[in-house]
């Protein structure tokens, strides 16, 4: 067995799903204040794993693309922050009121929207009113050096700042527009109706719920992030073929992202006269809650286990009957378990099992007969999972006004030219003077354009 962490034997996996339990005492501190936590919680030492380099030791990767971001909401900011987190220098361009997600959900001291802090980390901020021709021509200004716009449909029409309209001025842009339904079509002149509306319209919900009840809305923001992340691939696409083609429009659609991602199974369905049904089977049976034990539930799977090894776990479990039932081992056999087309079958012989164990006893169970098995795990767990806290999932950024903010840290981890958390999200009208001033604008032009509402903040 190899050495840990800490330079103890390493935790099987079984250990290591255990190890959730935070001290006490700072599992105190952390519920009093839900924007601050203790460094405890996820720091390790640096035995045994390839700590992430810390921020602006090296260049990350899109280092020297300059963007300037016109969107609010949850798709463009957070394309924005991802390329942000990658190296490039984003210019967020609020209008005067701010990005609805200031006003979002759970509120960070200051009483802006942790939401917001979480989509605009790592960018510079410019508040402008775009109505008028001053403020366009500010905005024109920054789009002349930007190599990539980040552009809602509606914000960049009010503002008369189409792609069409920048050619000229900049034939190297890589302009990202984000739409509800595409830009073309019956559904392209829509406003914008939000989350569900999306989710629905491309049937993102119809394997969710109860089978003959009406389906229930994904709890994530699947439509936005995912149209955040093609918008991504599709940038950095945009951006290497732009020297051999100049710069280009790219429109990207929450319709068409949550369409993209049930592109597995709408494909089986492409002749329905030869369906077999979907990979995923979610669509024929009851909600999975786990396989519930004495003081909790798991999830498992046997699937892989030999059948030997299978009989042995069934004489522990005390489910030597298996053997006289014919169904169960029919419906289970090509599940192990937890997992498969007919598993919700065989849930109530587990159960009856299961209920004379514990959950960790049950999880031990079988690991130790080749399965696996794993409690579901909530935010608390996954903050003091120790695969989290090795991979490094969570970072902290000192968010001026707010103190220490817990986020989720960039998913990539690059070797040579690493994504990293670039800093604090802005104030409203934060960078006004240093962006416009970057932009050849005097500090007697940049005083006159706040005195005539132009600038706000």
């Amino acid at each position: 067995m190899g050495s840990g962490l800490d330079g103890r034997p390493a935790l099987a996996p079984l250990e290591a799903a255990r190890a959730h339990v935070q001290p006490a005492d700072a599992r105190r501190a952390f519920a009093g204040d839900p924007c601050r936590s203790p460094a405890a919680a996820w720091r390790l030492g640096a035995a045994g794993r390839r700590p992430r380099r810390p921020r602006g030791l090296v260049a990350g990767p899109l280092e020297g693309l300059r963007v300037v971001e016109l969107a609010e909401g949850i798709a463009g900011p957070y394309c924005a922050q991802e390329l942000a987190d990658a190296g490039a220098s984003v210019v967020k361009v609020e209008k005067p009121g701010g990005d609805r997600t200031r006003g979002w959900g759970s509120r960070a001291r200051g009483d802006v929207g942790v939401s917001f802090l979480q989509l605009n980390r790592g960018k510079r901020g410019v508040a402008l009113d775009p109505g008028g021709e001053e403020g366009v021509e500010v905005l024109r200004r920054l789009i002349g050096d930007a190599d990539i716009v980040i552009a809602d449909a509606g914000w960049s029409a009010d503002a008369g700042l189409q792609y069409e309209s920048l050619g000229d001025l900049n034939p190297q842009l890589v302009y990202c527009r984000f739409s509800q339904y595409g830009d073309r079509g019956p559904w392209a002149d829509q406003p914008p109706h939000g989350e569900l509306a999306a989710q629905l319209a491309a049937d993102g919900t119809g394997s969710l719920g109860t089978i003959g009840e009406p389906p229930v809305r994904m709890a994530t923001d699947i439509a936005s992030m995912y149209a955040a992340v093609y918008s991504v691939m599709s940038i950095c696409a945009g951006i290497y073929a732009r020297d051999e083609s100049g710069g280009q429009r790219i429109d990207v659609s929450l319709f068409g992202s949550v369409l993209a991602m049930r592109s597995t199974l709408w494909v089986a369905l492409s002749n329905p006269d030869e369906w077999w049904g979907f990979h995923l089977d979610s669509y024929i049976k009851p909600p999975d809650t786990g396989y519930h034990c004495k003081d909790g539930a798991i999830y498992f799977s046997l699937a892989r286990t030999p059948p030997e090894q299978r009989d042995d776990l069934y004489r522990e479990l005390g489910m030597e009957w298996v053997k006289d039932d014919p169904l169960f081992e029919i419906v289970n056999v090509d599940t192990g378990g937890g997992g498969g087309r007919y598993s919700h079958i065989a849930r109530p012989g587990w159960e009856r099992a299961l209920a004379n164990f514990t959950t960790e006893e049950a999880m031990e169970i079988t690991w130790r007969y080749g399965g696996w098995a794993f409690p579901k795990n909530d935010y608390d767990a996954l903050v003091n999972e120790p695969q989290a806290q090795h991979v490094e999932v969570f970072e902290t950024v000192d968010q001026p006004g707010v103190g220490a903010l817990r986020q989720v840290a960039p998913p990539w981890d690059f070797e040579g030219t690493p994504a990293a958390i670039q800093g604090p999200a802005p104030l409203l009208g934060e960078h006004n003077a240093a962006v416009l001033a970057e932009a050849g604008y005097s500090e007697a032009e940049i005083a006159r354009l706040g005195d005539e509402g132009v600038l706000a903040g």
